[in-house]
């Protein structure tokens, strides 16, 4: 007779208060959101690091009201098989959010240029904590970073300078606008190399900026990258997936319905 297998323990949250960054010379919260059965089996576990931490996992710590429930659709999938068990761990943005997740200063926002050092944080202060604490997988393609709106603009700039620490990219509806559009002109510039070594998840909604004819600028810049992945020989659906998301807006809400899509990408079982 075939063994019953054992339930899953349920998963966990742990938050980490006041975490400091030397680099940033600042302090946050981070969230780690561990899997079912973590406590129970002994192997380690992928890890996604998301910007935005605050709004990713309970409504009333959002912003403005509404989470990713990042955690639940984590655990339902991993329940059901669908992914592997895989630890997110959401970064908490600061008053400095603009600045920190831009690595250039936009003359028209008055705003931005801190997102290397903000890069340095998250690859040498949090991942070297979350490595220590917990049973990570460590490696490069095991390592994901991403992020929504500016958040998924300072993912793609993370991966151009910093591609040899992680391997997976999201970039959810990204503000490829920045700069004037200044991270397009980096990627193209780039070479294929190393973004024929990384998966990207890259999406855009139909309704996220102001409509011009049939396509809004927005559907226009992300083309303009996909173009560039095209041009690397990046294949779609292995090296990276592209999706414009038919009524899709840029909020919160709209961010959380698609999210099961991206950890099915990076972490199918």
């Amino acid at each position: 007779m075939a063994k019953r297998k054992q339930p899953l323990s349920p998963a966990q949250r742990h938050d980490h208060h006041d975490f400091p960054s030397a680099f940033l010379d600042n302090r946050r919260t981070i969230t780690v959101a561990l899997p079912p059965g973590y406590e129970q089996f002994r192997e380690r576990c992928p890890v996604l690091y998301l910007h935005d931490g605050q709004n990713l996992f309970e409504d009333r710590e959002a912003a403005f009201g509404v989470s990713w429930n990042a955690h639940r659709t984590a655990e339902r999938l991993i329940r059901a098989g669908r992914i592997a068990p895989v630890i997110l761990v959401g970064i908490a943005n600061t008053a400095a959010r603009i600045d920190e997740y831009t690595t250039c200063r936009d003359a028209r926002e008055k705003a931005g240029g801190r997102g290397d050092l903000y890069a340095r944080f998250v690859l040498e202060e949090v991942k070297q904590f979350i490595d220590a604490r917990y049973r990570t997988k460590p490696e490069r393609e095991h390592t994901g970073v991403c992020g929504s709106s500016l958040g998924g603009l300072v993912s793609l700039t993370m991966a151009r300078a910093y591609h040899e620490r992680f391997a997976l990219c999201g970039a959810v509806s990204p503000s490829l606008w920045w700069c004037g559009g200044r991270v397009l002109d980096d990627f193209a510039a780039g070479g294929a190399a190393w973004l024929q070594r990384m998966r990207f998840w890259v999406d855009m909604g139909t309704k996220e900026g102001r409509q011009r004819g049939h396509v809004t600028p927005t559907i226009e810049r992300t083309r303009r990258l996909i173009a560039v992945f095209d041009a690397a020989g990046l294949a779609p659906g292995r090296d990276y997936y592209y999706w414009e998301v038919a009524g899709g807006e840029h909020n919160e809400a709209s961010w959380a319905a698609r999210f099961d899509k991206l950890l099915l990408y990076f972490f199918a079982r």
